[in-house]
């Protein structure tokens, strides 16, 4: 073996083959793919469409600042979007790893379109990046599922690696998973994409190759040449990348009124964040139809509809949603605070204030913080001053 190149020794060391298939001259036009040639070399390329009927028109542009919680998508165009999915050699990336399948799922004319780039090997990744930089450029932003922590990222370092410019799509970036987290918590208990499309879109994947299985697969097709499980992870890619644009419609369409919602915590979630946007008309109208729909209502629920009424300035709504908490769990803390705040600043009434100010500090397991021991003196202080008078 002293005999050997350097190169010899790490092939037998990996267990290479001594005569690798030739993946080059697989059938690949089978599998709908063309090849292309850049200045940067030679990749494989395919569009399919999309088999779910798509569109965004009738969504107004405010309801993204909502799903992504972020003011700068207030004017974000989802038919301007492109819907960003990888599978990769696995999640440990080291230095070596990459994508060896991409896929960009976009809206045009006719309906949802799905451009996948699939390597044969590490060598076609500067060409295929090279098409892919130059294709991103007519998208005015990117949408995906963990895309802002792995999916982006991960595309950013291999474009640097190689030393390819692209667009900034991250400027404009709509990630799903903050999304989902933020709607149904409280409704899911997991928020991987495929507990997603189960229990909101109602989805269940058949024959579909686990996300867990595509790295060793991939690394048995360059071993052996064997496309077989190719198509099946082509497939996986392709109903993730569709199943995100069905799944952003969903989000967006929570925003357009509470006939669109179909959990009653996903109707509480939505209030939060118009709450956050400032729109608290709207929030209250979600909360009220919550309260409405049942006779059993958390103590959450009451005490944040009663903060967004005080809010705007209806105290009388506000003190009566307060009393209703406390007469259903009289142990909670938050509602006899503002009871005391009221009947201390707006009513006068100091003594119904002591009382409040009193169950606060039984509720709280006796502890008085330093401005619950304020108020409590403040409020002695008034009755014996008004006792002296």
């Amino acid at each position: 073996m002293s005999g050997l190149s350097v190169k010899d020794k790490l092939g037998r060391a990996m267990g290479a083959r001594a005569n690798p298939p030739d993946i080059k001259r697989v059938a690949w036009e089978g599998l709908g793919f063309t090849r292309r040639t850049n200045p940067a070399g030679e990749f494989l390329v395919r569009e399919v469409r999309g088999e779910e009927e798509i569109c965004f028109h009738e969504l107004p542009a405010w309801v993204w600042g909502l799903v992504g919680k972020d003011h700068s998508l207030e004017q974000f165009d989802a038919e301007a979007v492109c819907f960003l999915d990888l599978e990769t050699t696995g999640l440990n990336l080291g230095a070596g790893g990459f994508a060896f399948t991409i896929g960009v799922g976009y809206l045009d004319s006719a309906g949802p379109v799905i451009r996948q780039y699939f390597l044969r090997d590490h060598r076609d990744e500067r060409a295929a990046l090279y098409d892919l930089a130059q294709f991103l450029e007519q998208f005015q932003g990117l949408g995906s599922y963990n895309g802002k922590s792995f999916d982006w990222p991960l595309l950013c370092d291999r474009f640097h690696f190689h030393r390819l410019s692209f667009p900034s799509l991250d400027r404009a970036h709509l990630d799903l998973l903050h999304a989902a987290r933020r709607l149904w918590k409280g409704v899911l208990t997991g928020f991987s994409l495929k507990e997603v499309e189960l229990h909101i879109l109602n989805k269940a994947r058949v024959d579909d190759i686990p996300g867990y299985m595509i790295p060793a697969a991939y690394v048995n097709f360059l071993r052996t040449g064997e496309v077989r499980d190719i198509h099946r992870i082509l497939k996986h890619n392709q109903l993730d990348v569709t199943n995100l644009m069905v799944l952003a419609r969903r989000m967006g369409e929570v925003f357009l009124g509470i006939e669109w919602c179909e959990f009653r915590q996903e109707v509480v979630n939505a209030a939060d964040i118009f709450a956050w946007q400032g729109d608290f008309t709207r929030a209250i109208d979600y909360l009220e139809t919550v309260l409405g729909g049942t006779d059993e209502c958390d103590q959450r629920v009451l005490c944040s509809l009663a903060r967004l009424h005080k809010r705007v300035g209806d105290y009388t709504r506000a003190v009566g949603l307060w009393q209703e908490a406390v007469i259903r769990d009289s142990s909670a803390h938050e509602p006899w605070i503002e009871l005391a705040k009221h009947f201390e600043h707006r009513e006068k009434d100091m003594e119904a204030a002591l009382r409040c100010t009193l169950r606060a500090v039984e509720t709280n397991q006796g502890r008085v913080d330093p401005r619950l021991q304020k108020r409590l003196n403040r409020i002695k202080w008034k009755l014996t001053r008004e006792s002296s008078r």
